[in-house]
């Protein structure tokens, strides 16, 4: 079986194909080079999507885990497929989010879920734009 080039390594050379091949050459329309340097700056983000995945989405399910242990336990969150480790991983933030809407948190457990939920919010936005400022509180 071929493992090699994986799916980030083919997407940043779409994208290092497209910005540093295709757009010089369509200097003379700005809007075909506009479209272009999106859908290299698209193929980028889904390589670091790809790339970063699953450490994020690890931290993620331990945060949870903390978070609401009696329903994690019932989730497959460590499944070996990836449909059935994002299936519960969605499952697990729908239980969080009714808990937030129906206020049952303690003090205690309404401010970690509110780290966790910026944690997550951080990680996201690391992987569109790791320069993003996330600074907390400021």
């Amino acid at each position: 079986m071929q493992t090699r080039p994986d799916h980030p390594t083919l997407l940043d050379a779409v994208a290092q194909f497209l910005t540093a091949e295709v757009s010089p050459a369509l200097e003379r329309d700005k809007a075909l080079q506009f479209r272009v340097l999106i859908a290299a700056n698209l193929a980028s983000v889904m390589a670091n999507e790809l790339r970063s995945e699953p450490a994020r989405h690890s931290a993620e399910v331990a945060r949870l885990e903390r978070l609401l242990p009696a329903e994690a336990a019932a989730l497959p969150l460590h499944a070996p497929d990836r449909a059935t480790r994002l299936g519960a991983l969605e499952q697990l933030n729908r239980a969080l989010a009714a808990r937030l809407e129906a206020g049952t948190l303690s003090p205690e457990a309404l401010a970690r879920a509110l780290d966790h939920l910026f944690a997550t919010a951080t990680e996201t936005l690391a992987v569109t734009n790791p320069r993003f400022d996330v600074t907390h509180g400021g």
